[in-house]
């Protein structure tokens, strides 16, 4: 999902029904004998933004505020955050007493100075996680690490990771947090930029004048169809999906161009999978977060949104019905002013469902991607890659699809920010690792993309020339 906001309502059964055993052991009613016993009520905080507050300024504080936000930092990501399968999701008690003592080593901490040191210490190999502020110069800081072998191999894993060195530079109000040769200085402040920066704009502005979904057809007859996003932002576009799968698979080749596809709401990209086959495809495995943290900090993220005024006038409907829902969620979680139903994990298994086409896929498909395609383009490939006929072209996909469900958070003190997921999400196929993406069949090198992939799809298309080595543009994998 990308980080400005996917919006995928919760599973209606399976939370409504957790929902309901956690509120009726709160009301002492008896629980079915199959159902777990429920935990102890669990201490709570809220973390709600005000209306009015997002995005707004930051300022300097105190060491003592400092270490206080950094409290609630904690809280978020132990209350909200899915995590990666087998990692944990808060760093150890020992890192958090390091980073403490680096707080106390300075009278006062500027935003970004703060932004810089929560990223180091929850830093994880998550494509969604960030950090940062906002204000007349907002940042935003990703917490993953460099995906360049090479870079890796110059600098050193030590390198990449500034909590041995806080003590050290804590003690000099303006020194820096990290001491990164220049080298990989310049190749993290780079990738954060490359890996963000189009997510910090909102989907319309990202996009330009260009429609989220576009079919066109080359001159050689290959239509090209363009999905820019899956943004529910532009469900009005998206929603087309499906039909526009119908006209594509009456073509012996064709071509769809993920690139720079930064995600938004996985449901579109499932219809239009179902779409172009009849053939069964497993969905991803999930494991989403069912606290009152998580539920307000996603819609934290869906209030920001309206906030800043761009989600377009025929999608505001679908917003408002989800953060009633995100509400209600909240609601029903909230046991009190300060104790809330404990933190609960639901994992679903990926059910197998058949493809919704009148007959297989016949002809090729070609699958264009390269590192802007994130999120739910990624989980789109993940379904698309079952569907024999398909093949994905281009380069390595950004990695960012293993954790996603955005929540957003921002400190009270400081105005820190935090993008972390509540929801995490597993490939059928195993083959997606997060912060590499996924790896094309075909790498396209050339400097017409498009046509490379038009000419690899007629390549093995019904009735053309039997597809052989790639063109000199064209490497195998």
């Amino acid at each position: 999902m990308s980080v400005t906001g996917s919006i995928r309502r919760p599973r209606p059964v399976a939370a409504a029904a957790l929902v309901a055993a956690l509120a009726c052991a709160a009301l002492g009613c008896a629980q079915p004998p199959a159902r777990a016993p429920v935990q102890e009520p669990a201490p709570y905080r809220s973390l709600r933004i005000a209306d009015g507050d997002f995005d707004r300024e930051p300022r300097t504080v105190s060491a003592e505020d400092a270490l206080r936000d950094l409290d609630d930092a904690r809280y978020a990501f132990e209350q909200a955050y899915a995590g990666l399968d087998g990692r944990a999701r808060a760093p150890s008690p020992a890192a958090i007493a390091r980073v403490e003592g680096a707080l106390r080593g300075r009278a006062a901490w500027r935003p970004d100075d703060l932004a810089r040191l929560l990223r180091d210490l929850f830093a994880a190999p998550d494509g969604h996680l960030a950090f940062g502020h906002g204000g007349r110069a907002p940042l935003r800081l990703t917490a993953v690490p460099p995906r360049s072998p090479s870079l890796l191999a110059r600098t050193g894993a030590a390198e990449l990771t500034s909590l041995s060195r806080l003590s050290s530079s804590a003690n000099a109000n303006d020194a820096p947090l990290s001491r990164l040769s220049s080298s990989a200085e310049h190749a993290l402040a780079e990738h954060a930029l490359l890996s963000s920066a189009t997510r910090w704009l909102d989907p319309s502005r990202r996009l330009g004048h260009r429609p989220p979904v576009e079919l066109t057809r080359r001159r050689d007859g290959v239509p090209v169809l363009a999905i820019r996003t899956f943004d529910t932002a532009a469900a009005a576009a998206l929603s087309a999906l499906p039909a526009l799968a119908g006209e594509l698979r009456r073509a012996p080749a064709f071509v769809v161009d993920l690139r720079g596809n930064t995600g938004g709401n996985y449901s579109f990209a499932e219809r239009f999978a179902l779409a172009l086959t009849d053939a069964p495809l497993r969905r991803l495995d999930e494991r989403e977060v069912l606290s009152v943290t998580a539920a307000e900090g996603r819609a934290n993220s869906v209030r920001r949104r309206l906030a800043r005024g761009d989600v377009p006038a025929e999608a505001l409907p679908r917003f408002h019905e989800q953060l009633a829902t995100l509400e209600r969620l909240a609601g029903a979680l909230r046991l009190g002013p300060h104790t809330a139903a404990p933190r609960v994990d639901l994992t679903t298994r990926g059910a197998v469902i058949p493809g919704r086409a009148a007959g297989p896929l016949r002809g090729r498909a070609v699958f264009l991607v390269d590192g802007g395609c994130a999120s739910a383009c990624e989980m789109l490939l993940a379904l698309v890659r079952q569907i024999p006929g398909v093949l994905v072209a281009g380069q390595n996909t950004r990695g960012g699809m293993s954790v996603g469900e955005i929540a957003f958070f921002q400190l009270p003190r400081s105005g820190v920010a935090l993008w972390l997921g509540t929801r995490a999400f597993r490939d059928p196929l195993g083959d997606f690792v997060e912060a590499r993406g996924f790896e094309p069949d075909v790498r396209l090198d050339g400097l017409d993309p498009v046509g490379d992939a038009a000419a690899l799809a007629l390549r093995g298309s019904p009735g053309g020339p039997a597809r052989r080595a790639a063109s000199s543009s064209c490497a195998r994998r």
